[in-house]
């Protein structure tokens, strides 16, 4: 049985964990998939976007605590391995979706931040877990969090141990977009297929310019925009509405 299955459809890659007996916890085998498989997404010309989600009931439970404890005794690399894998969804070039099917808990909190949007059911619980089982967070999660959901939310999340159902997800800004589970997949496709249609390098580039405007000030964002403008009115799908 592979430990990540990905589909591609419409110019779209869909990754889902598939370890649903343990609740697609971030093992080094899994984390090691879905390294291959999102290289092998954004190797490929035709897919302009990624859905990443869980099989079963759950989205992922985090990293399993027998890695934990091995960190705990200074063998850190499979918990490298984890931050690893969930960072290449982080820095991806293409435009991310996390479809959470279930539980996102701890490390798998940190795979859904990781991703551009999110895209919940109501049965999705974001749980950040960490402080409860007596550990600081990891992997960038408080840098991750604080963006997605501003500093008192984040608080609530993360100091007071707050886990949220999808409905709550979507009301401080978490989620995006709220779907039934049954349509769930459906929904993050069709949040994802303009992105599809758009021309890939200039989809690409354009993430790309959303990144560096987030570390950036106006004026160096400026400098980029412009050159990059300035490009793309040279490219295909600008020139072909001057001949309209």
């Amino acid at each position: 049985m592979s430990l990540i299955k990905l589909e591609k459809q419409d110019g779209i890659a869909i990754m889902t964990l598939n370890d649903p007996e343990r609740r697609n916890i971030l093992t080094v085998p899994l984390c090691e998939a879905i390294l291959e498989k999102l290289a092998e997404a954004e190797a490929d010309e035709g897919i302009h976007a990624l859905i990443v989600t869980g099989e079963g009931s759950a989205f992922c439970a985090g990293a399993d605590f027998g890695d934990l404890q091995a960190a705990s005794e200074g063998d850190d690399a499979a918990v490298t391995m984890v931050y690893r894998s969930f960072m290449a969804v982080a820095n991806s070039m293409l435009p991310t979706i996390a479809a959470v099917n279930g539980p996102a808990v701890g490390a798998g909190f940190n795979l859904a931040l990781a991703c551009d949007m999110r895209v919940a059911c109501p049965e999705a619980r974001f749980d950040t877990r960490f402080l409860k089982i007596g550990l600081h967070p990891g992997g960038g999660h408080s840098w991750l969090l604080l963006r997605a959901v501003g500093w008192s939310q984040a608080s609530r999340l993360l100091l007071a141990g707050k886990a949220v159902d999808g409905e709550t997800a979507l009301s401080i800004g978490l989620a995006d977009v709220l779907s039934e589970a049954s349509g769930l997949l459906e929904t993050a496709k069709t949040l994802a297929a303009p992105m599809a249609k758009t021309p890939r390098e200039l989809l690409l580039r354009t993430k790309a310019s959303l990144r560096l405007a987030g570390r950036s000030t106006h004026d160096e964002t400026f400098a980029h925009e412009t050159a990059e403008q300035a490009w793309s009115l040279s490219q295909p799908a600008f020139r072909s509405l001057l001949k309209r």
